[in-house]
């Protein structure tokens, strides 16, 4: 036992990563952990850009949402005294432990700060000095057990590593006007692409989703560009290249909206990135497009998905990536392949 469970009363999880996948992934340890806390007072903490993320998650005495687009975006002055507003709420439950499943720097000042006697993480934690209890992760495993080894290792039970969310009927209603606002309908199938990815070597040819896009609109469905505004350029190369019907809905949509269509999906076609992970959670059939990232770690966990990749990465992958002109492992994935494996799926 590593923490003391009968000298716990109250219980704060942290999950702050500003990266949506990673939030994603590790939703199946936030649950595990709040089923094995069931009686206690357990709290959570998140970045508030995913408040929609995890609006129907059940069983919290309470939600923070870290404020870290307002924080960071405003002068030394405001950015502490928002800072210090958002310690003191976290003061204010008293918890007797934090369990931060990421160990990043923003996530370890507030364990840090939250005065809890037990604070727990993994022991490749940002600060690990901040911890009096760490965790070893696993190595080269997906990363979903990473977070499953500490809720595992605190006595909670996994029935399922796979977690399924679901949209709100909120946003399920807002999505029905943006759709019937650029003549989408439920009556014909949908596919939704995400073409655009954090970093360069995540991504495939904008020639290659523009000819994937036009295939799968001859056929009758209604394709549909998601993403960020970041994305943008990346969805406005591609649409200019389509010649049938497709729809850009890129910054149009909510976290919230964006799982309500993803729910509407027959599939999602994308590179590897935060809506891949998001699509999963929701139970979409996903065609997964990778470069040189492992695979093992950060594939889509849906039973009905398939990763796919133009050739196996160099084994000088990590060293080499940011001298890496063209990434072949990404860019030499066929448009023929992407259409064979998509109809496979669509069959079933």
């Amino acid at each position: 036992m590593l923490i003391s469970y009968d000298k716990i009363r109250t219980v704060l999880i942290v999950m702050m990563d500003r990266h949506l996948g990673n939030l994603v992934v590790s939703l199946s340890s936030i649950v595990a952990l709040q089923e094995y806390f069931r009686g206690k007072n357990v709290h959570f903490v998140v970045d508030s850009a995913y408040r929609e993320a995890v609006e129907s998650i059940d069983g919290f005495d309470r939600i923070f949402y870290f404020p870290r687009t307002e924080i960071y975006g405003r002068n030394v002055l405001r950015r502490t005294v928002l800072y210090l507003k958002f310690i003191k709420k976290i003061r204010s439950i008293s918890p007797d432990a934090v369990i931060d499943l990421q160990g990043g720097s923003a996530s370890s000042a507030v364990s840090f700060l939250s005065g809890a006697a037990y604070r727990l993480s993994n022991s490749s934690a940002r600060r690990s000095y901040v911890y009096n209890t760490k965790i070893d992760l696993p190595v080269g495993k997906h990363k979903v057990h990473s977070y499953l080894e500490i809720a595992i290792a605190l006595g909670a039970n996994i029935d399922d590593p796979h977690y399924r969310l679901h949209a709100s009927e909120r946003r399920r209603n807002s999505l029905g006007p943006v759709l019937r606002k650029h003549g989408i309908t439920s009556e014909k199938p949908i596919i939704s692409i995400h073409a655009g990815a954090g970093n360069i070597h995540k991504q495939w040819s904008t020639e290659g989703f523009a000819e994937v896009a036009d295939w799968l609109s001859a056929q009758g469905f209604q394709v549909i560009f998601v993403g960020a505004g970041r994305d943008q350029d990346k969805m406005d190369a591609t649409m200019s290249l389509i010649s049938h019907k497709a729809y850009n809905l890129g910054g149009s949509l909510s976290i919230g909206e964006l799982m309500a269509l993803f729910e509407m999906s027959s599939l999602f076609l994308g590179n590897d990135s935060g809506p891949m992970h998001l699509a999963a959670a929701m139970g979409t059939p996903i065609v997964a497009l990778f470069g040189p990232v492992d695979e093992r770690r950060w594939r889509p966990l849906s039973p009905n998905s398939v990763v796919l990749r133009g050739q196996e990465p160099c084994d000088d992958c990590q060293i080499k990536r940011k001298d890496c002109d063209n990434f072949p492992c990404i860019t030499l994935l066929s448009p023929k392949k992407v259409k064979e494996v998509i109809g496979e799926l669509l069959a079933k």
